[in-house]
């Protein structure tokens, strides 16, 4: 999708150009500042926004989020078993089963992976948008056209925009996908950031008090963990995401300031 462009001004009056890109603001919807929460959504959920060397992507908090912790995609990988109805080459149509009752466009931002047996081939295709359901099946609408004939019966995997439903909860079986830069509501929309320098918070050792210790990790609960608190390889500790590596020289003592590195 080609890149725009969201004019801001600072206080001094300086006009500055923000990539806009992945995405589009929502027509008679408002500009949202990096700083600002919504109740309404302005834009696409995912849309990407570039700021000088930070990367933010639109979000929306299925809970109550802590500023400059991590918060993660709240969605479990459940699966829909089977493809319902067949669908023809060239179809941007897709129907599969889903016996959960969802609103019109759950599943847009996302992905479907199709594990087709018939022909052998394997296709993952972004998802532009889905029907209301019931709780039976539900249709979903394509970004691009179907390359094969997809039979019924075929093994289908779905899963619903990543930047949809973010917690900031204590879980070590979900990722973190953003970082918010201010407290946010339940039900608010806000940009995560996701690339470039940031400010965490530390869970125990400050990262970089120690010799060597760059990397930082992220916690389950969306702090900060220096190397020195990650016990790699072990059934108990097994290896946490990486949230990115610390900037500054930090031999006078630790330091919090760390280059973000989930999405650029």
């Amino acid at each position: 999708m080609k890149a725009t462009y969201q004019p801001t001004r600072k206080k001094d009056g300086m006009i500055v150009d923000q990539i806009l890109s992945g995405g589009h603001m929502l027509i008679n919807k408002s500009v949202q500042n990096i700083h600002e929460e919504s109740l309404v959504q302005n834009y696409d959920l995912g849309t990407r926004l570039v700021v000088d060397d930070r990367v933010f992507r639109y979000s929306r908090a299925a809970g109550a989020l802590i500023a400059m912790k991590a918060a993660h995609q709240s969605i479990a990988d459940k699966g829909v078993d089977t493809h319902a109805i067949a669908s023809a080459a060239g179809s941007y149509e897709i129907t599969i089963l889903d016996t959960d009752p969802h609103d019109k466009d759950y599943y847009a931002g996302g992905y479907v992976w199709i594990m087709n047996l018939t022909t052998g081939v394997y296709e993952m295709y972004r998802i532009k948008g889905s029907a209301v359901s019931a709780g039976t099946s539900i249709l979903l609408t394509l970004e691009e056209a179907l390359a094969v004939e997809v039979p019924a019966s075929t093994w289908i995997t779905a899963w619903p925009n990543i930047y949809n439903n973010v917690l900031g909860t204590t879980t070590g079986f979900m990722s973190m996908v953003v970082v918010a830069l201010r407290p946010v509501q339940s039900g608010y929309y806000f940009w995560g950031q996701t690339w470039g320098p940031c400010f965490g918070t530390s869970m125990s050792v400050v990262p970089g008090l120690n010799s060597a210790d760059r990397d930082v990790y992220f916690n389950s609960d969306g702090a900060l963990m220096s190397g020195v608190d990650v016990d790699f390889g072990t059934a108990a500790n097994p290896k946490p995401q990486r949230a990115g590596f610390i900037i500054t020289n930090t031999t006078g003592g630790g330091d919090q300031f760390y280059m973000l590195q989930i999405s650029p």
